[in-house]
C-alpha cells in the first residue's frame, strides 16, 4: 500500500463529484437528518441534555446510518450491477443487509470507544487518588472550584490525539463494510498504513466549513438571531454537502488503496467477524 500515493486536491475534488452526482438521489433520507437537526436547535431546552433532544440526536443517529448505506450503495453499485444490495430505496430510504452492517460496526466502535474512555477515567481516578495519598490532602469537595473544573477538563485532552489518530486509520470502515459484504473496521487499519497525513488533509479540508460555522456562531456576544442562522445554516451543509461528501472520500480512498488480487477486489483482504 506504501507505493500508492493519496493527493488530498484530488481526493476532496473527487468528493465533491460525488456529493453533487449523489445527494439529490438520497434526498429524501439527508432531508430527514437536516430536519432533525433543526428541530434539535429549535426545541425547547436545546442547549441542555434532555429525553427529547437525546431522542432527536438517537433518530438522527439512525437515519445517518440509512444515509451512509444509499450513499455507498451508489458509490460501488456500477461494481455489483443488478445486486438487489446496492439498490437504494426511494429517496434514499431503505434498510438491509448493508445497513444492518453498518449499524454492527457503529456498535462496534461504540462499545471501544466507551471502554478506552472508561480506562482512561480509570487511571485518573487512579491517579488523582495515588496524589492526595502521597500528599496527605483531604477528599476533594462535591463542588469542585473554577480552577479544578478546569484542570478536569484538560485531563480529557491527552487521550484526543490518539483517538484522532485510530480514527483516521480505520475510516474507510464504512465503504469496506458496503463493498465487501461484511463487517470490517480492523482490516481497514492496514490499508491507510502511510497516508494518515493526507486522509487527515483531505477529511480536514471537508469538514472546514462545518468548523468555522460552528466558531462562528460560538462567538461571544453574538446576536441570538445571527446565531440560530448560522447553525440552521451548519444543518443545510452537514445534510447535504458534509456527509455525501464524507462517504465519497471514504469511497474515492478505499477503491485507490483496497487489495486487489488477479482484479478480484478484496481477494487479500483479512478475514473474520470483524474484519
Amino acid at each position: 500500500m506504501l507505493g500508492r500515493k493519496i493527493s488530498v486536491q484530488d481526493s476532496v475534488k473527487a468528493a465533491f463529484q460525488f456529493a453533487k452526482a449523489t445527494a439529490p438521489k438520497a434526498a429524501g433520507v439527508l432531508s430527514i437528518i437536516l430536519l432533525l437537526d433543526i428541530a434539535a436547535i429549535l426545541a425547547p431546552g436545546s442547549a441542555s441534555v434532555s429525553p427529547a433532544i437525546l431522542a432527536l440526536k438517537g433518530f438522527e443517529a439512525l437515519f445517518g446510518i440509512v444515509a451512509q448505506g444509499a450513499l455507498y450503495r451508489l458509490a460501488f453499485a456500477d461494481e455489483h450491477a443488478g445486486a438487489p444490495e446496492f439498490r437504494i430505496g426511494p429517496l434514499g430510504l431503505q434498510w438491509g443487509k448493508p445497513e444492518m452492517r453498518l449499524l454492527g460496526a457503529h456498535l462496534l466502535l461504540f462499545f471501544l470507544s466507551f471502554l478506552a474512555l472508561l480506562f482512561w477515567v480509570l487511571i485518573l481516578i487512579v491517579s488523582l487518588g495515588a496524589g492526595m495519598f502521597v500528599s496527605g490532602t483531604a477528599a476533594a469537595p462535591l463542588s469542585p472550584t473554577p480552577q479544578q473544573a478546569s484542570q478536569m477538563l484538560l485531563a480529557f485532552v491527552p487521550p484526543i490525539l490518539p483517538a484522532v489518530f485510530v480514527y483516521v486509520r480505520i475510516c474507510l470502515y464504512g465503504a469496506a463494510t458496503v463493498a465487501e459484504g461484511k463487517v470490517s473496521v480492523f482490516s481497514t487499519w492496514r490499508l491507510t498504513r502511510g497516508h494518515f497525513w493526507p486522509i487527515l488533509g483531505a477529511g480536514f479540508l471537508i469538514v472546514l466549513p462545518i468548523a468555522v460555522l460552528n466558531l462562528l456562531s460560538a462567538l461571544p456576544g453574538e446576536p441570538r438571531a445571527a446565531t440560530i442562522v448560522l447553525e440552521l445554516l451548519t444543518c443545510v451543509l452537514d445534510a447535504f454537502l458534509i456527509r455525501p461528501m464524507s462517504c465519497g472520500l471514504y469511497a474515492h480512498i478505499y477503491t485507490a488503496l483496497r487489495p486487489t488480487d488477479g482484479g478480484e477486489v478484496g481477494a487479500a483482504a483479512p478475514r473474520g467477524p470483524w474484519g
